[in-house]
């Protein structure tokens, strides 16, 4: 498809001391199961929170889950989200749809993420296919 190179590659989490050990567990399947299908040409680190919302870096709203995918290619893409409302998630929904509430949220960001590294790709051939026609 193209020949964009990418100074790392592959998807990788990132757990912080306190996060439940079923959410641990869910997200750890559930990146084994991206890496088998899905290739990941640029290093995504995905950060597993214990804190109930994240504060954004640039207006400071505190959400679920936040994402930074930069224009440059040296600089690797992340995603950070928040699972501190897991216990009062399973009180509402029960076990199993409390971890896909979860992995739902960071599964968004990651899509965000992937169409930007496409539509990359696509201009640069885009602009590689203009050169050659002038």
């Amino acid at each position: 498809m193209s020949n964009i190179q990418y100074l790392r590659s592959g998807l990788r989490v990132s757990y912080e001391q306190g996060v439940n050990s079923r959410v641990r567990q869910a997200c750890l399947n559930f990146a084994i199961w991206l890496r088998i299908n899905k290739k990941f040409p640029i290093r995504c680190v995905v950060y597993i929170k214990k804190d109930y919302q994240i504060k954004t870096l640039d207006t400071k709203e505190m959400v679920s889950a936040t994402f930074f995918a930069p224009y440059d290619k040296d600089v690797e893409p992340y995603i950070r989200v928040a699972t501190g409302d897991y216990e009062e998630l399973v009180s509402e929904r029960g076990e199993e749809d409390a971890v896909f509430a979860i992995l739902i949220v960071w599964l968004t960001k990651l899509f965000i993420i992937n169409n930007g590294l496409r539509i990359e790709i696509f201009m640069k051939m885009r602009r590689k296919t203009q050169v050659q026609y002038w």
